[in-house]
């Protein structure tokens, strides 16, 4: 997600940062306060990819527990509403992936029902068209990660019949894929992505049916990733899978995913501290699988399940007011 969704990390360069986590604020009252929009006009679903690009956010794929989705929905946060696009032309799928560049959206990998995928596809916004383009080198997977910087896409992790950590990156200029550096630390799928300031920050996720605790920020100049603060100490664990992550004011934020069940809860990364902060729980049902958007200083959360519960509900992340429960 997707998503830019903005989405999507990350040196092999050794330079290992030992600061620790811990949650700043002693009150009980925390910071943030949700508020629910337009929900989406599409059916409810989950494992939808989603991407940002030119101030309007969207969404295609997913899964209901019953059928696979390839319908495209944009959504204007100035008008709060959603007004459908051109199918995705690949097969229906959900836990694909999707990132933005400056210029276009990208939606590939996932699984329907049958194939592990790898195609890929360009979507022009202007047009409201969509192009195949060349498929990610590596192999057919889902429950990876994505995220644009610039003119350039990057693809890895996921899960192909095991969990995976290799990178790709998508050169808009050549129309080409080439690998990258892999990911530092542990395979991983069903992590996060997020990009703040040009550099991608990647964690979370599963590996060998348990939660990952490692941390990377990804610098795309050089191609290395540092690791930066284990998203778990004695105290605070933020570790999730399947959790929806968004870059707001400069932080980057995980909401909602699975621990030992689904979870409301919401953290906020500062990479200048490179610390995380609790912040107000997710108001809508606790959730995982769902998806993110971003614009400016604000995050949406949506779609997403619970068990057999599937939603189509979207709230947006104000991270500076206090929690208002009747707005």
């Amino acid at each position: 997600m997707s998503n830019k969704l903005s989405v999507l990390v990350l040196a092999m360069a050794g330079i290992f940062l030992v600061s620790s986590c811990r949650n700043d604020d002693d009150d009980d009252e925390l910071v943030g306060n949700w508020v629910r929009v337009s929900d989406l006009d599409g059916k409810p679903r989950s494992n939808t990819s989603a991407f940002v690009l030119n101030g309007i956010g969207y969404l295609t794929g997913g899964y209901d527990g019953e059928d696979y989705y390839n319908d495209l929905w944009s959504y204007d946060p100035n008008a709060n509403s959603w007004t459908q696009k051109a199918d995705f032309p690949g097969v229906k799928r959900s836990s694909a992936v999707g990132f933005a560049t400056d210029s276009y959206g990208y939606v590939g990998t996932g699984y329907d029902n049958v194939n592990k995928l790898k195609d890929f596809y360009k979507y022009d916004a202007s047009a409201n068209s969509w192009t195949k383009i060349d498929d990610l080198p590596g192999t057919g997977r889902y429950a990876a990660l994505a995220f644009g910087i610039g003119n350039k896409g990057y693809v890895g992790t996921g899960y192909d019949g095991s969990e995976l950590k290799d990178f790709y990156k998508y050169d808009e200029a050549t129309s080409s894929w080439s690998n990258i550096v892999s990911l530092g630390g542990s395979k991983r799928r069903d992590g996060a992505a997020f990009v703040i300031n040009g550099t991608a920050y990647v964690g979370f996720g599963t590996n060998n049916g348990s939660l990952v605790s490692d941390f990377w920020a990804f610098n795309p100049e050089t191609e290395a990733w540092s690791k930066k603060a284990n998203t778990s100490d004695d105290d605070d664990v933020q570790n999730r899978a399947s959790t929806a992550a968004f870059a707001a004011g400069g932080l980057g934020y995980v909401s909602t995913g699975s621990v030992s069940g689904v979870t409301n809860s919401t953290w906020e990364y500062n990479p200048s501290t490179d610390d995380w902060t609790e912040r107000t729980a997710f108001e809508g049902s606790a959730r995982e699988s769902a998806c993110a958007f971003s614009f400016g200083n604000y995050g949406y959360v949506l779609t997403g399940n619970s068990g057999s519960s599937y939603f189509d509900d979207i709230w947006v992340f104000h991270p500076t007011e206090t929690e208002n429960e009747d707005d």
